[in-house]
């Protein structure tokens, strides 16, 4: 019974330690967002990025970057604009979705 509790424990204590660590940034020129997390608790742990871009009337969309493996440190990405100059058209915001399988 004490090893059971012993191993129960451990079992416990290992998605604590496998939690996932994320980091949000835009380009240098700030058409693009970018999303990268580290950890995970299984190797089906996914992330993406999520971007609110401006556009020249001053009206915000949303664009949802790809879903990429947390456990491989994999970096989502959203395009609001490849050449934000020329269009007007950045980054005004971002954060990242988890999706941990239970």
């Amino acid at each position: 019974m004490g090893i059971t509790a012993g191993t129960a424990l451990v079992l416990t204590a290992t998605p604590a330690a496998a939690s996932s660590t994320c980091t949000t940034w835009k380009s240098h020129d700030g058409g693009t967002a970018y999303g990268k997390c580290t950890g995970g608790d299984t190797r089906f742990s996914v992330h993406r990025v999520w971007a609110v871009c401006m556009g020249p009337d001053g009206k915000p969309f949303n664009l949802e970057g790809n879903w990429v493996n947390t456990r491989k440190g994999q970096t989502s990405k959203a395009v609001c604009s490849p050449n934000p100059s020329r269009t007007s058209i950045y980054v005004h915001s971002l954060k990242i979705e988890t999706d941990e399988p239970v």
